[in-house]
């Protein structure tokens, strides 16, 4: 089952995985995982020059396809 939002998919990462986009993203790193997707859901709709392609690019590459293999965004 594919997720139905950005946000869905963003909580399909690891905690430790999300903390390194925000320390990227040089936003705090502490928190539960879901006040990490929320930290960065709020950059993202606040802000007209960041794309999901930008958030993404936060996060190591390998994870964001172990992110997509769980999410079954790819299937």
């Amino acid at each position: 089952m594919a997720v139905e939002n950005f946000e869905e998919f963003l909580s399909e990462f690891r905690g430790d995985d999300l903390s390194y986009a925000l320390k990227q993203l040089e936003l705090p790193v502490s928190g539960s995982k879901s006040d990490k997707v929320s930290r960065i859901i709020k950059l993202y709709e606040g802000s007209d020059e960041l794309s999901i392609k930008n958030v993404l690019s936060a996060f190591r590459a390998d994870d964001v396809k172990l992110a997509a293999d769980k999410s079954g965004i790819l299937n």
